[in-house]
């Protein structure tokens, strides 16, 4: 669906708002838990895409209205001058502040983690709310062994059933194949026991 929305934006820059140089842009919000895969979708839109993706963390544009406006309209001059999509994480706590939203004429992801989060006002800039919940047990299969065949690691089914049964999101999975997968190579590169090592390395997971 995402990757179909790009497309079409990337179809229609002649379509304009009744307000010139507004609503040419797709704003896409990205809302559920953390761990979900709102970061892994907007990649791998931008993979499909063949765009850059330009990460900005909620830290990153301050706190003060007139300093996030300043950065962030410095953010999509230089994500429009080379046509990157513009992934904002973790929005909810400066949204009244997103002035600029609606006259950007790119691609622009924002995740929170309820979509409650938005007034009114602020609804009627979002193209589409996409709502990610938690993993299902296949959706997590689907999840190790995507992590896990980046490291060049297939692991067993049963193996895999006993992963999924731990109360864990997708970025603690990915923290902890991308941990024991360095510590096996500093001792055993088989991973054949990667239940027995997950079970110390998943503690230092980040939540």
């Amino acid at each position: 669906m995402l990757q179909s929305l790009v497309e079409a934006h990337n179809s229609e820059l002649g379509f304009d708002d009744f307000v010139q140089g507004k609503g040419r842009g797709l704003v896409i919000n990205l809302y559920g838990p953390p761990g979900v895969g709102k970061t892994l979708s907007a990649e791998a839109t931008s993979e499909h895409a063949r765009r850059p993706l330009y990460v900005v963390g909620g830290g990153d544009l301050g706190t003060q209205a007139a300093e996030l406006n300043k950065k962030l309209q410095e953010v999509f001059d230089i994500t429009t001058s080379c046509k990157a999509i513009v992934f904002i994480d973790k929005v909810d706590v400066f949204l009244e502040h997103l002035r600029h939203v609606e006259c950007y004429r790119g691609i622009l992801f924002l995740t929170t983690n309820h979509v409650k989060a938005f007034d009114e006002a602020f609804l009627s800039r979002i193209h589409v709310a996409l709502h990610f919940q938690d993993l299902s047990k296949d959706a997590k299969a689907q999840v190790w062994r995507a992590f896990l065949a980046k490291v060049g690691v297939v692991l067993a089914h049963n193996i895999i059933d006993k992963l999924v049964d731990r109360d864990i999101n997708g970025r603690q999975i990915k923290n902890a194949t991308r941990t024991a997968n360095s510590l096996t190579h500093l001792a055993d590169p088989a991973m054949d026991e990667f239940t027995a090592l997950f079970a110390s390395v998943s503690k230092n997971a980040d939540a």
